[in-house]
């Protein structure tokens, strides 16, 4: 009998985080002797996760190994603390010397604080059906973890919402659950069975917003008659037109770029038994019978957040009008051209990582059309895809970015000088310091103006070095965490590797993004007015047209 349970224990698996530079992976591994030592136990925090109580994962598959592997109790004598004479102000005090001994145990070698970034539920999705679309494979251990999340985010009514803590949407539930019949779950499974009914109780997918038209149409349960056209000819524009797609703030332009190529070829995957029985599942009505340039701007009134401005409605007429009747020959073969052209870039200058999730999936589908299942690009983007999943008690989830490495650590570095017992924990900051380090971008990426990028170098990113893209706010709070080190002394003379030209990069490129009205944006200068958000096609966003000033933003850098 002993010798059967060491053998369980020697074949057992588990959940384990691998950060280089800030890149995060988890992979399914063989539990060696140090962790099964350790007693770890992941089963037992993913029966802790209640969905009722709090929606959002308290991250405890990481912190549960990492407490158990690094975590040592503090022992620290009052004599030796400068702590305040009255007892409140000794008890708040020594709260904040555990809370940072406890915070130490979180931290990865690299120097950075992991983290869940989760949340959205639209994202996962995408990236599930373009696997499925191109033949890459989603191992069963990772299969099974995104059933678990989608299952213990599925509300009461039988729907999925945009968000964990939202309210059950058109978009959100048929995304989810065909991702649940591709993951391979029974259509008369419970959950599939409460999902379907709040489909068809609420007019079927024909009702589905844009974005969730456009994912349906590459799965082949949407006809692209039934979208509104997605016109890649827009890019050959005068780029001085204020509606140039040049002109949109990055995350849109970066989203609608990949989606135009997927419109103008009608990327489409094969159409297998499973999709057809998909057809016949979330539409209430016969799919052949479906009218389709009839419901282009058909959307479930729970889903419309962003209704449709008569000057987009004549923009989608002109549009489609132009899409029947004018788009073909070579005017269309030299925009999906630019366009491709466009995303190989995008995909070179983040490593294959792309700005966010949605884009990264359409990127990664764009690519297998056009390059082909073995072509090195596609090879890579697929090695990519893992820096977006994320382990946490409720399941594995796509994060809404690849991480908010930077973000976390340049705050949390901040807050524990604040306190002023820094000094009694070197190795930490050094840590961190070594994560600013490698996370700072070091030069603008090629060919910048073609694709009309802002300057990078000296920037902080919000994640990676690899992703790379600058943002005001993160190059703020990361310059100032750095400050703060170098301020205090908190890493020798010698080991201060950002230097001078360094900060003086930093602070160029903070400069170079406030915009006319004296704000700071985003992650570029404002390109058009704010008010062409009256085009905005999502329906399910506001205000994703233009890059405009905000306040937060703003105070940033003001310090």
């Amino acid at each position: 009998m002993s010798s059967k349970r060491g053998e369980e224990k020697k074949g057992k698996k588990m959940w384990k985080l691998f950060c280089d530079r800030g890149r995060q992976v988890w992979k399914f591994v063989d539990a060696s002797a140090e962790d099964l030592a350790l007693g770890i136990d992941q089963d037992s925090v993913r029966a802790e996760f209640d969905v009722n109580k709090n929606p959002n994962s308290g991250d405890k598959i990481y912190r549960q190994y990492m407490v158990a592997k690094n975590y040592e109790e503090l022992k620290v004598d009052d004599a030796e603390l400068d702590l305040p004479k009255d007892e409140l102000g000794r008890k708040a005090a020594k709260a904040a010397l555990e809370a940072i001994n406890f915070y130490k145990a979180l931290q990865d070698e690299d120097g950075h604080w992991p983290g869940d970034y989760g949340g959205p539920m639209f994202l996962m999705p995408g990236l599930i059906f373009t696997c499925h679309i191109t033949g890459t494979p989603l191992p069963a251990e990772k299969r099974k973890e995104m059933v678990r999340y989608l299952h213990n985010h599925q509300h009461k009514d039988g729907g999925w919402a945009l968000h964990i803590q939202g309210h059950s949407t058109m978009m959100g539930t048929v995304l989810n659950y065909v991702a649940l019949r591709v993951l391979g779950e029974s259509s008369e499974s419970e959950s599939a069975k409460r999902g379907r009914k709040w489909i068809r109780a609420n007019g079927g997918a024909v009702g589905i917003p844009s974005w969730g038209k456009f994912w349906l149409a590459t799965l082949g349960l949407f006809e692209w008659d039934g979208l509104n056209s997605m016109l890649p000819e827009l890019w050959l524009l005068p780029t001085f037109l204020p509606f140039h797609p040049s002109r949109f703030w990055c995350h849109c332009r970066m989203v609608y770029l990949p989606m135009a190529y997927c419109y103008g070829h009608r990327v489409t995957g094969e159409i297998t038994p499973l999709i057809l029985e998909l057809r016949s599942e979330i539409f209430t009505q016969d799919y052949d019978s479906i009218a389709w340039s009839s419901i282009r701007s058909n959307v479930c009134k729970i889903d419309m957040y962003k209704p449709h401005h008569w000057l987009l409605k004549g923009v989608f007429a002109a549009s489609n009008f132009f899409e029947k009747y004018l788009a073909f020959g070579v005017v269309r073969k030299r925009a999906l051209d630019f366009i491709e052209e466009y995303i190989n870039a995008e995909d070179e200058q983040t490593k294959h990582v792309d700005i966010g999730p949605v884009n990264k999936a359409i990127n990664m589908l764009c690519v297998w059309h056009a390059q082909g299942p073995q072509s090195k690009a596609f090879r890579k983007h697929v090695a990519r895809v893992d820096d977006y999943l994320w382990i946490a008690e409720d399941g594995m989830k796509m994060q809404g970015y690849n991480g908010s490495q930077l973000w976390d650590t340049a705050f949390a570095t901040q807050a524990i000088i604040e306190t002023g017992y820094a000094p009694m924990f070197p190795d930490m900051i050094r840590k961190a310091y070594k994560y600013f380090e490698c996370a700072q971008v070091r030069e603008d990426v090629p060919d910048r103006e073609k694709f009309f990028r802002h300057i990078s170098n000296g920037a902080w990113p919000f994640s990676t070095r690899d992703h790379g893209w600058p943002i005001s706010d993160c190059t703020a709070e990361g310059l100032r965490a750095v400050l703060d080190v170098h301020e205090h002394g908190l890493v020798p003379a010698k080991e201060q590797v950002i230097d001078d030209q360094r900060i003086f990069d930093a602070v160029n490129v903070m400069m170079s993004f406030q915009n006319a009205d004296g704000g700071l944006p985003t992650y570029e200068l404002q390109r058009c007015p704010a008010w062409l958000d009256v085009i905005n096609p999502s329906e399910i966003f506001v205000d994703i047209i233009s890059d405009i000033s905000y306040v937060e933003l703003t105070s940033h850098q003001l310090f």
